[in-house]
């Protein structure tokens, strides 16, 4: 008998960009994943969200558009 398991990963709170509203509730320049990818001197390693295609959204360092 094999085991199947599936992880989920919910980024409900992972901000990727400002809505066009922002500054009326003063979030200016929110985008939580892209300034915490420049918090860390190499940037993020996040290889299966690179695989399907998160750098080519919006700019994160360390994941390269494919």
């Amino acid at each position: 008998m094999s085991s199947k398991r599936a992880i989920l990963i919910i980024l409900d709170g992972l901000g990727v960009g400002e809505l066009p509203d922002a500054a009326d509730y003063g979030d200016q320049g929110s985008n939580t994943l892209g300034n915490l990818s420049r918090y860390f001197e190499d940037g993020l390693r996040l290889p299966n969200l690179q695989k399907l295609g998160l750098g080519n959204i919006l700019p994160v360092r360390g994941v390269e558009p494919n």
